[in-house]
């Protein structure tokens, strides 16, 4: 059985890595909105578009690293919608080193109706409760998580990051069966943050398979001003997403960072806290 997962394992990843890059030259991309409106920034780092297919769906990826200081964090970027988490990714592998895999899908969420971030699995059949996942996604996956895994510092945690809509779906003064919201502020002043790092749209999701999170883990957030939402995550909850995906097969060992769109300048802040959580 062993024998039979790295064989297929192996065939899965020779067939994503088949014309894998398109490109590396960066003024050739400067065509993509995201690399135009950071075109500066870019110059001295390794730029490249990546892409493949499986089945219906064909996928395109910008791969981003810091060539001379390629040991640092790794963040993964699944919504092409989200300009101010592309443009602080640019930021942080400028500053911090490492790099960023970002989906590209011509300013899209959605790639033919399949969100990015619910398509993690390695089944080979579809994920039963994976209500937001279209079909079956080992090629998806297996090729994100080589690139990631290829470039990211054994020392560094799984870092993601996503924008959201102001006091939308994603807040930390909300709750649901499966997250507990945890906050770095009173209620008033999250309230009156308008945009900034106290505010109910800026927040880091950890995640993990207890029922409570590491009490260590949350008061080292909430001390650098972090508002924390822990995501309980278990088989039967899984959505694909990447946060349970990397919770059931790598451990708990994973952030996101979430902020309003174009409040990239808070982002950037939260970004900044992490690093130091992190001892960077």
């Amino acid at each position: 059985m062993k024998k039979l997962l790295f064989l297929l394992l192996f065939s899965i990843f020779a067939y994503a890595q088949e014309g894998m890059v398109i490109s590396n030259d960066l003024n050739k991309l400067n065509k993509y909105s995201d690399i135009k409106r950071n075109y500066a920034a870019l110059k001295g780092l390794n730029v490249s578009l990546l892409g493949f297919k499986e089945g219906k769906y064909t996928w395109y990826m910008f791969l981003v690293t810091n060539p001379k200081r390629p040991n640092g964090p790794f963040w993964f970027l699944p919504h092409d919608n989200e300009n101010s988490a592309f443009d602080s990714a640019v930021y942080a592998t400028k500053k911090y080193g490492g790099g960023f895999l970002a989906i590209y899908n011509r300013d899209k969420r959605y790639n033919r109706g399949q969100d990015p971030n619910r398509n993690f699995s390695l089944s080979s059949t579809k994920e039963p409760s994976c209500k937001y996942q279209n079909a079956p996604s080992p090629i998806y996956t297996s090729t994100i998580m080589r690139v990631i895994n290829e470039h990211k510092s054994t020392n560094m945690p799984y870092l993601a990051l996503h924008n959201n809509t102001n006091r939308g779906g994603i807040s930390i003064l909300k709750n649901s069966p499966s997250t507990i919201s945890y906050l770095a502020y009173p209620k008033g002043k999250i309230y009156e943050s308008n945009g900034g790092v106290a505010d109910e749209d800026s927040l880091v999701y950890i995640a993990g398979t207890s029922s409570t999170p590491p009490k260590s883990k949350v008061s080292r957030l909430l001390k650098m001003g972090l508002n924390t939402k822990y995501e309980i995550v278990n088989r039967y909850n899984n959505d694909c997403s990447m946060s349970n995906f990397i919770v059931l097969n790598y451990g708990e060992n994973y952030y996101n960072i979430e902020a309003q769109h174009g409040k990239s300048a808070t982002q950037k802040q939260m970004i900044d806290r992490l690093m130091k959580i992190l001892g960077l």
